[in-house]
């Protein structure tokens, strides 16, 4: 489980590109016996266009250890559903709200983050990064998330 975010204007197009063909990777990667070696590229086939398909308009969190939100001391449950329009969407005036809350946390981030090794702080701070990015770009598009 995990929060799965879209901007749909750019998410819907780029699936719509990718999802036959992943759909036949998969088709193709089922077909073969589990022990054959062309098993493994076939993997890493459908692993490409699932990539893919989600590399617009697309963000996920998970809700586990790797959870961007909990390291700023927010939870997407109890901070970001309460800013949800009627229709379950963060508009972009709300994605305006949540970029604030990060940046006034980046002090409680910074402390957590510092109790990791150099890898996992490196990986959330690219994860900020990203999310930064997504969300700008709603408010940029004007669109809901």
């Amino acid at each position: 489980m995990g929060a799965d975010l879209y901007i749909n204007s750019l998410y819907e197009p780029q699936r719509g590109r990718w999802e036959r063909k992943f759909e036949a990777a998969v088709k193709h990667r089922d077909s073969l016996p589990a022990e054959s070696p062309d098993r493994t590229e076939a993997q890493e086939q459908v692993d490409h266009c699932f990539t893919q398909m989600r590399s617009e308009g697309y963000f996920r969190d998970p809700y586990n250890d790797w959870d961007l939100l909990w390291h700023f001391g927010l939870s997407w449950w109890d901070d970001v559903i309460p800013m949800l329009d009627e229709d379950c969407r963060l508009t972009a005036d709300a994605a305006t709200r949540l970029l604030t809350m990060l940046t006034e946390r980046e002090g409680v981030f910074g402390e957590r983050l510092s109790a990791l090794g150099e890898k996992d702080e490196q990986y959330f701070r690219d994860r900020y990064v990203e999310l930064r990015q997504f969300l700008n770009l709603a408010v940029a598009l004007d669109e809901p998330i």
